[in-house]
């Protein structure tokens, strides 16, 4: 069997995050959602991409449009957008980066 097989059966880690009444889950990135965001130079904007790119559903299906990303922005209040990035960066962190976060 080859790797490529077995990494097939891996599950992405879901977060459930509840922000004003609305539940939004969050799911890790695959390796090829990262390389799509790669030439991204605005940091801000690529993590805003990316955090947009892991919104799914609670078994961690892709939910959003990749179409519809301006208008999610347009909507979501500033502080719910904040609180979904922390998440999405806590689920996206290797072990070694969420050592180096509780230390620092």
């Amino acid at each position: 069997m080859s790797y490529l097989d077995a990494v097939k059966g891996l599950k992405f880690k879901v977060q459930k995050v509840e922000i004003e009444g609305i539940t939004f889950y969050l799911r890790e990135l695959s390796g090829m959602a990262r390389i799509a965001y790669e030439g991204e130079t605005d940091i801000s904007v690529k993590v805003l991409k990316m955090m947009y790119a892991s919104l799914c559903d609670e078994n961690g299906n892709p939910t959003e449009k990749p179409e519809d990303f301006n208008d999610f922005c347009k909507y979501v209040p500033n502080k719910a957008l904040n609180i979904l990035i922390e998440k999405f960066s806590e689920i996206n962190a290797s072990q070694k980066q969420e050592e180096e976060l509780k230390n620092s």
